[in-house]
């Protein structure tokens, strides 16, 4: 990517890599034309509306405007507050998840608010946490993530997560997935954790595969 990259370079750049038409990333916000005149430099969008172009890509705001990636300090935020929620800890958990709730990076941002909405449920405060569900079905859908639906339809019937079984292989098979759908992000994560259970527990002598509690599916190769 060139230096001298513009703000409309960068969101055509980032539609067309992930195969969206103008209408799909506008919807009944505003009209394609509009967007092609953004991308083309003729006109300016809002912050507004920056913030919409910005969730339909699946980036961030600041990345639209100056290029630079999103810090790890919000996906650490999010894996604290997973481990804490584990843990027993909403209250800790909210507060830790704060500097990744709004950041419109996929997929960080939308785990990062199905987590927050898990919080509130322990909390009790399910009118809320199920207006944050809805709102990322949607997102979760347009991206079809078999996998974070499945995390998403647990969280709703207010029970957790969970894989039983062989973790490494659960990583392993997840990291598949990933790379079969072009979710390096994910890819990554799932070999590193992969790694991590190699480095620190023997084999399991059965080889047993992941079945997940909870009501959702364990994670299968196809």
């Amino acid at each position: 990517m060139e230096e001298t990259e513009s703000l409309g370079q960068r969101i055509r750049r980032i539609r067309t890599d992930r195969g969206m038409s103008l209408a799909k990333v506008v919807r009944d916000d505003f009209s394609r034309a509009f967007l092609n005149q953004v991308e083309m430099g003729k006109a300016r969008p809002s912050i507004r509306l920056l913030r919409v172009i910005a969730e339909r890509l699946g980036t961030e705001v600041e990345y639209l405007l100056e290029g630079h990636e999103a810090g790890v300090e919000r996906e650490l935020a999010l894996e604290k507050g997973r481990v804490l929620l584990l843990q027993g800890e909403p209250r800790r958990a909210l507060l830790a998840l704060k500097p990744a709730l709004n950041s419109y990076d996929w997929p960080l941002g939308s785990d990062a608010r199905v987590c927050q909405a898990q919080a509130l449920i322990s909390l009790g405060r399910k009118e809320q946490a199920a207006q944050i569900l809805a709102h990322e079905r949607q997102e979760i859908e347009l991206h079809n993530d078999r996998h974070r639906i499945e995390r998403l339809n647990t969280v709703e019937r207010g029970q957790e997560f969970r894989y039983q079984g062989d973790a490494v292989k659960a990583h392993l098979q997840l990291a598949d997935r990933a790379q079969r759908a072009g979710q390096n992000h994910d890819e990554l994560e799932h070999y590193r954790a992969a790694r991590v259970l190699l480095e620190v527990t023997p084999p399991h002598p059965s080889g047993g595969g992941g079945e997940a509690v909870g009501g959702a599916t364990a994670p299968t190769q196809t």
